[in-house]
C-alpha cells in the first residue's frame, strides 16, 4: 500500500464520521467530572496520566500483538483473552467489548467478510473482541502498518476522552484542539518506547476505574461508562 492510500484509509479510520462507537463510552470520566475531581484545569493532566497509566502500558502492547498475529485467528484470541483477564473493572472491560465487537462488525460490512470467522469465535466465547486488539487487528488486515497502527490506536484513545470532556462541558471544541496538540507529543513520544510483552500489560488508571465502577449506579448518565 503506498503511503498516500495508507494515510487516507488512517484518517477515514481516525475520524469521528467513522461510526465506532465512542462516542457512547467516557472510560470513567463523567464519574471523575460528577464529583470535582477533573475540571476544564485538569484534563490535560489527566489526558497525560490515562496515556501514560493506561494506554501505552496496556492498550498499546495488546494493538501491537494482534496486528503482529492478524493472519491468525487463534494467536489474536489469546490477546483478546489477555485483556479480558487483566480487566477487573467491569463497566470498563464490558465498554471495551462493545466498542470492540462494533468495530468487528463494521469491518465485516465495508469490505472484509473472511473476518466473520472471528466473529463467530466471539459468540461461541472462544474471544471476547476487546476494542485494543480489535484495533490491531483489523487495522492490520486493512493494511495499515504496526507503527501505523499505534499512532492511530493513541489518536482514537485521545479524542475518545476529548470528545468526552467537550460534551460534558470540561472544555469548548477548540480547548479540545489546543489540548490535542499538547498531548501530541507526549503520545508521540510513549510510541517510540519497546513494548512491554503481553505478560507484563500494566494499567494504572485507579481513580478513573473507581468512577467507572460508582458511575453505574447513577440514575442521570452521559455516559454508558
Amino acid at each position: 500500500m503506498s503511503s498516500v492510500a495508507a494515510t487516507l484509509l488512517a484518517l477515514q479510520f481516525g475520524d469521528s464520521f467513522f461510526p465506532s462507537g465512542g462516542v457512547s463510552f467516557s472510560w470513567g470520566l463523567e464519574g471523575l467530572v460528577d464529583k470535582g475531581a477533573v475540571t476544564e484545569f485538569d484534563v490535560d493532566a489527566f489526558m497525560l496520566g490515562q496515556l501514560r497509566g493506561r494506554w501505552s502500558d496496556f492498550d498499546r502492547p495488546a494493538v501491537v500483538a494482534a496486528h503482529r498475529a492478524r493472519g491468525d485467528f487463534d494467536a489474536v484470541a489469546a490477546v483478546d483473552q489477555q485483556i479480558e483477564i487483566r480487566s477487573p473493572c467491569a463497566e470498563l472491560r464490558l465498554g471495551s467489548q462493545r466498542m470492540g465487537q462494533s468495530m468487528l462488525s463494521l469491518f465485516i460490512n465495508i469490505g472484509w467478510p473472511e473476518l466473520a470467522a472471528y466473529r463467530t469465535m466471539v459468540k461461541r466465547g472462544c474471544a471476547y473482541g476487546h476494542l485494543s486488539p480489535m484495533q490491531g487487528f483489523l487495522w492490520g488486515v486493512a493494511g495499515l502498518s504496526e507503527l501505523e497502527a499505534v499512532a492511530l490506536s493513541a489518536h482514537c484513545f485521545s479524542i475518545g476522552l476529548l470528545g468526552a470532556a467537550v460534551r460534558l462541558g470540561c472544555l469548548t471544541h477548540v480547548g479540545a484542539q489546543r489540548a490535542l496538540i499538547r498531548i501530541r507529543s507526549e503520545a508521540a513520544s510513549l510510541s517510540e518506547q519497546p513494548v512491554p510483552p503481553l505478560s507484563r500489560l500494566s494499567s494504572c488508571a485507579i481513580e478513573a476505574e473507581i468512577a467507572a465502577m460508582r458511575h453505574a449506579s447513577n440514575d442521570a448518565r452521559v455516559f454508558a461508562n
